[in-house]
């Protein structure tokens, strides 16, 4: 079973302006003499992203299931859908294709009670397998405020995707160095982690805390950005992760944010086909950690 552990769904009223114009910027450098924001802006990956879709692309790339992690920064700018209504839409449309997607919440801790409440209605409901969670929108995980998070989370015995690496426009990057779980990892040894992206440019980070805490994972996603120019990049990251951190390293595409610059079926062959590691390592790349964190 091939399972992509790391993509997303929405519709364009559920991002704040201020996060969908600081996604849209890299697209818009590269266009030095066309202003393409109109285009861009109502076109793929920036406006409806429908659980149809997803599964078109799982179908043509050849995944069997596909982690949904709904991205909340409404603590950053107040959306025209709010968290709430995100979440109920990200769960209604999962059960659309029950063995085909699985939602996770995707709440900011900061919203304390609010996020607490949250995450009972949603595990009381539908039993979610994890929750994504996004430090640059403003929180450190080591936070006071957030023990009562991390006891929900704990007690719920959820499996956390944490962002990590690149954040644009009005979001604070430092936040999302991976060394800021620390803490967090000590007081709750049970706990999965998944660091997504490697941690991009804070991978040292992720290799760090991996050498003492075999509970952290991290997922590849976002590492095609390197393609089609520096594929030998790609392996040399990935074989670097494997080094470290042997199974735990989890086969994502961040879909569809990468879509316009490399086609996620190119993506999924690329690793299907890996040259750098046993068949063995690449089964529970492509699905096999994730089916034991999921316990599906």
């Amino acid at each position: 079973m091939i399972i992509d552990g790391h993509v997303h769904m929405w519709l364009r009223p559920m991002y704040p302006d201020v996060i969908i114009n600081a996604y849209l910027e890299p697209w818009l450098a590269m266009s030095e003499f066309l202003d393409m924001t109109e285009e861009i802006e109502k076109s793929f990956p920036t406006s409806e992203v429908r659980p149809d879709l997803l599964v078109e692309f799982m179908k043509q790339g050849g995944v069997d299931r596909s982690v949904v992690l709904p991205l909340d920064f409404g603590l950053v700018q107040e959306p025209k859908v709010g968290v709430e209504e995100f979440n109920d839409w990200i769960f209604e449309s999962a059960a659309i294709y029950p063995d085909k997607l699985i939602p996770f919440m995707g709440i900011d801790p900061g919203r304390g009670e609010q996020a607490i409440r949250l995450m009972r209605k949603y595990f009381a409901k539908f039993e979610p397998k994890g929750i994504k969670i996004y430090p640059p929108n403003g929180f450190y995980p080591y936070e006071e405020r957030l023990k009562p998070f991390w006891k929900e989370v704990s007690d719920m015995g959820l499996v956390v995707v944490s962002h990590a690496g690149a954040s644009w426009g009005p979001l604070d990057e430092e936040k999302s160095r991976p060394i800021h779980f620390r803490s967090v990892l000590d007081k709750y040894p049970d706990l999965r982690l998944i660091i997504a992206h490697l941690g991009g440019k804070y991978r040292a980070d992720t290799y760090e805390l991996a050498k003492e805490y075999d509970n952290l994972y991290t997922d590849c996603s976002a590492l095609q950005g390197w393609l089609p120019a520096e594929p030998q990049m790609v392996k040399d990251r990935l074989t670097e992760a494997f080094s470290v951190m042997g199974d735990r390293v989890i086969f994502g595409t961040d879909w569809p944010l990468f879509d316009l610059s490399y086609p996620y079926e190119s993506w999924c062959s690329f690793v299907r086909e890996l040259d750098i590691c046993s068949e063995g390592r690449r089964e529970k790349l492509l699905g096999g950690t994730m089916q034991k964190l999921l316990g599906i």
